[in-house]
């Protein structure tokens, strides 16, 4: 006979094999009874994955052809760039620079976007370390101007795709490539928050870029002029005579030209209706 003591002790390991034994016996049971849902079960997750596979295969694909097709554009428009002495944008250049942000947009995919965007802020970013490779190793002259001239086209095709990295690119007091890069967004998209920051690049940068920063003020004149009269009218009166008094060479007349047209323009807008 079982004492009291022993009896507990001999129910509670038997309750603890139960407890044990339990789960995988109702498993057992289940699949059992349940074999042919089980089935449909797991071959509808292996539907999935496969699915979800064949999906990010497709996504993968699509930004690859677009990220062809982005490169397609932007060597295109380095290879008709053009020496240039008006202020006007190329058509060509303009209208890459709208196909690029279509392409992108386009992508239903939301991290594939990002990714495309992503990938334009890089290429603004090797564009900007171009410019300044070529500006350091080519001697002075038309065959450096060209160069920059080129990677300037290829930075305009990506204009409106980059617009959202024109504050990073503006505040970049280390690489004037960057700074570059924010000038030409400018160009594309004016914006009249960094017409001040336009101003002060007249007492930062090389001549070339003073020549890219009267281009992006005459298309602000254009699209944002009317609104901001003052404002733009005391910026290319300063520059104006900053070019002017220029001591490190003769001043540029083209970047002067641009100005004094912008200016000009500028106030033929006071006495419109």
């Amino acid at each position: 006979m079982f004492d009291g003591a022993t009896q507990e002790s001999t129910l509670s390991e038997v309750t603890k094999l139960i407890a044990v034994l339990i789960w995988p016996a109702t498993l057992l049971v289940c699949f059992l009874t349940q074999r042919e849902n089980v089935r449909r079960i797991l071959s509808a997750l292996a539907v999935l994955a496969e699915s979800a596979n064949k999906i990010k295969i497709w996504q993968v694909e699509v930004e690859k052809t677009v990220q062809n097709s982005i490169d397609r554009e932007v060597e295109k428009a380095a290879a008709e760039a053009r020496p240039r002495r008006t202020p006007d944008i190329p058509k060509n250049e303009a209208l890459a620079a709208a196909r690029v942000d279509t392409l992108i947009s386009s992508v239903a995919d939301q991290p594939s976007r990002d990714n495309l965007t992503a990938s334009v802020r890089q290429k603004m970013l090797s564009l900007a370390q171009e410019y300044e490779t070529t500006r350091a190793t080519m001697p002075s002259g038309k065959d450096r101007t060209g160069a920059m001239n080129a990677v300037v086209a290829r930075m305009r095709t990506l204009a409106i795709a980059a617009k959202p990295f024109l504050k990073e690119f503006s505040e970049n007091r280390a690489s004037p490539g960057i700074r570059l890069c924010a000038i030409i967004i400018l160009q594309i998209s004016p914006d009249r928050r960094y017409l001040e920051w336009l101003e002060q690049r007249y007492t930062a940068e090389t001549p070339f870029i003073f020549y890219q920063t009267s281009v992006a003020l005459m298309q602000a004149v254009r699209d944002i002029g009317a609104q901001n009269y003052q404002q733009l009218h005391r910026i290319l009166t300063h520059a104006i005579g900053i070019i002017e008094s220029f001591r490190e060479g003769e001043p540029d007349r083209n970047t002067l030209n641009i100005l004094q047209s912008a200016l000009k323009t500028l106030e033929g807008m006071e006495h419109e209706p």
